[in-house]
């Protein structure tokens, strides 16, 4: 554990670091969005350290009955902290609001989102060996856009191959928006779409129809509020079981994982049947890529690609 000086000198840094206090005000003004989220996004978590390793002091000096105060105290280190904390989360709630008020009111271009989510996320345009993984500012955004760091209700999966929600990488996104070519004649369908951030995201950065299929009725009625209070008028989201589901005529299919074994494979042998009838893009992402990637029907863009926390992008045959 760090020794109290250092700490001190890593608070210090924080408190000075301009970086972190930055004007956001040109989000939806200037060509490239002006933020500083991944600065503070850091920084949070290096609070977090520091919490905790000065909460195990304060511990310490109380069981040894040391009441002493200075400015040197630990207990000073812990206001100095949680003020800075609350300084930084009230910037980052400023800046979602800011966000959300843009997409509402139509000034936010697709162009900007783009940048604002690529300048905060490790992903850039053409990388296609990135490994989607560990959580990034991107990722924050977008749960806090949507609301979809909340669930509204404890999981409750139907069938024990369903796995349990989880957000897909926002950086995972990115790459699939510049390696399959949507178009005005697409449909994108996310299956197991959770409380809807993925084909709201796909929609708003490409205007694409999209649909997200997902199981939990409560799951759904949130991704549908969501996407009304922020006026995304191209994105539905349905209540049902993929299995014996309406498949809603897609061209693109997205599969975070959302369930394995037999569920999987009834899912895969229905999306063959799509298949017959148009051409069709299956993206995956997670451990079920390795269970996809064996069907006969579906040749992967490129080999490499079947990977756990890479992008899978499939063909229909």
């Amino acid at each position: 554990m760090p020794d109290l000086a250092q700490l001190e000198r890593d608070l210090d840094a924080l408190e000075q670091d301009e970086a972190l206090y930055d004007d956001d005000s040109r989000l939806f003004r200037a060509e490239t969005p002006c933020n500083n989220l991944a600065a503070r996004f850091q920084a949070l978590k290096t609070l977090d350290f520091l919490e905790e390793a000065i909460q195990s002091r304060l511990f310490r000096a109380e069981a040894h009955c040391n009441t002493t105060r200075s400015h040197h105290h630990p207990t000073i280190h812990l206001q100095r902290i949680l003020s800075l904390r609350a300084d930084l989360e009230q910037r980052n709630d400023s800046l979602y609001q800011k966000l959300r008020s843009g997409i509402q009111s139509g000034t936010g271009t697709p162009r900007q989102l783009r940048t604002l989510l690529e300048n905060n996320c490790r992903y850039r345009s053409g990388d296609v060996a990135c490994l989607h993984w560990g959580a990034e500012a991107a990722d924050e955004l977008a749960a806090r856009l949507f609301h979809s760091d909340c669930l509204p209700g404890p999981w409750s999966a139907t069938d024990a191959e369903m796995i349990h929600y989880e957000s897909t990488p926002v950086s995972a996104l990115l790459e699939l928006v510049d390696r399959v070519p949507l178009t005005a004649e697409d449909r994108f369908i996310d299956i197991g779409s959770g409380l809807g951030q993925v084909a709201m995201l796909i929609h708003l950065l490409t205007g694409v129809d999209a649909v997200g299929l997902e199981v939990m009725s409560a799951f759904v009625e949130h991704a549908a509020r969501e996407a009304a209070t922020l006026g995304i008028h191209g994105v539905t989201f349905r209540q049902g079981d993929a299995r014996t589901a309406d498949l809603c005529a897609g061209t693109v299919y997205f599969l975070f994982t959302p369930f394995r074994g037999r569920m999987l494979q009834t899912v895969l042998t229905r999306l063959r049947r799509e298949a017959r009838a148009r051409p069709l893009t299956v993206c995956s992402f997670g451990p079920c890529t390795e269970q996809i990637a064996t069907k006969e029907w579906l040749t992967l863009q490129e080999p490499q690609m079947n990977h756990e926390f890479r992008l899978a992008i499939f063909r229909s045959l």
